[in-house]
């Protein structure tokens, strides 16, 4: 054989060589989800390409590329929907099976955004993960560019950046599992919506400065913190006290400043308590009769505005959000001033609990206010 064509033949076994590693070593192409899973217009995914093996099956695999999103998913409430104190209470340590497909739903975009959620078999204790809101069959859904990832087409072409309903969509995925007591519906009477905004208008606000992918470069992005009645800065953009001295009652008005739903909104067992105490001229407490319980005591709830639970039979003493037709973004509540307590001072806190059962103190002190009496 001549040198040339010996040449050739080693290049030949070489290249099949390497083929045959690559076989060993690169993992197969998955299937997509078996079954047509509906969109916000029941469409079922495109025929694009595959993802790589493995690499959808678990939320864990995210954190692989994503290390600072995964943090701020772990910091967040949605990481807790399963595993914590509350829910494990109020689903009777996860026995409840009506709270599951909220609480540890399959991935959002295959139910449907018309659907309820559907709970998952499986990784519950993650709560709601990364997959239940960006996984479409093969697809990961994102806010970003088109594109591929080794996780497979990033950028579903039915949920295109420039989708022209997607400012509705977005509002829809909030809706699917928030809508439970209302809370979809209360933004959809608000002015925040006929503003344009969205629940991430609030809800996922802070803009930070971090790759999207590890070892990438730092580019402006949202925050996959999403912060509620747990945060009290959000708190104080939600809600305020409005108070005054009108002859000899103390009118207080808790306005409804910044939330695009009502408050509290979605779950019963939270409530915010309005509390009053009286001072002399001298700073000394003054015992007033409770409004609620009729007790002589050194501070009284004024107000307790709730969803109330079915059993207990009271109409929902929420307060609107603002520009809700026929209704207004405060509830207002006045109290005789005693005698003893002229010339001093009455003193107003704004309490958030997450329990209406629970001692008020346990809750949030979200603001204080001071009404001279004089």
């Amino acid at each position: 054989m001549s040198g040339p064509a010996r040449v050739g033949l080693a290049l030949v076994l070489l290249a099949g060589a390497a083929l045959f590693v690559l076989a060993l070593v690169w993992p197969e192409p998955t299937e997509p989800v078996p079954g047509e899973p509906k969109t916000a217009t029941g469409s079922a995914p495109s025929d694009v390409p595959p993802a790589r093996a493995g690499l959808l099956d678990s939320h864990e695999t995210c954190k692989e590329c994503h290390a600072e999103i995964w943090r701020e998913w772990q910091e967040d409430r949605h990481s807790q929907a399963w595993v914590g104190a509350l829910y494990t209470e109020k689903s009777l340590n996860h026995t409840d099976s009506s709270c599951f497909s909220c609480h540890a739903p399959r991935p959002i975009l295959e139910t449907g955004l018309d659907s309820p959620a559907e709970a998952r078999q499986d990784f519950r204790e993650s709560g709601i993960n990364c997959l239940s809101c960006h996984q479409r069959g093969a697809h990961v859904v994102t806010a970003g560019q088109p594109g591929t990832a080794p996780c497979g087409p990033v950028h579903d072409p039915a949920f295109p950046a420039d989708r022209p309903d997607m400012r509705e969509a977005t509002i829809a995925f909030c809706g699917v599992c928030h809508n439970l007591h209302g809370t979809h519906t209360e933004f959809m009477g608000s002015s925040y919506y006929r503003d344009g905004k969205t629940c991430l208008s609030c809800h996922m606000a802070e803009e930070v400065l971090s790759p999207s992918v590890t070892g990438g470069p730092a580019k402006p992005r949202r925050s996959h913190r999403f912060p509620g009645g747990h945060s009290l800065e959000t708190l104080r953009k939600a809600m305020t006290i409005v108070a005054e001295k009108k002859g000899d009652r103390v009118v207080v008005r808790v306005v409804n400043q910044g939330a695009g739903h009502r408050i509290p909104t979605d779950a019963r067992h939270r409530a915010i308590r309005l509390r009053i105490a009286f001072l002399d001229s001298y700073g000394q407490p003054v015992p007033v009769p409770d409004p609620q319980t009729g007790q002589m005591e050194r501070e009284g709830t004024l107000d307790l505005i709730r969803l109330f639970y079915r059993q207990e039979q009271r109409e929902p003493t929420q307060i609107d959000p603002l520009g809700t037709p026929g209704k207004d973004n405060w509830r207002e509540s006045s109290i005789a001033i005693p005698e003893a307590a002229r010339g001093g001072t009455a003193r107003l806190r704004l309490y958030y609990n997450l329990s209406p059962y629970a001692p008020v103190e346990q809750g949030t002190l979200v603001e204080e206010k001071t009404v001279p009496l004089r």
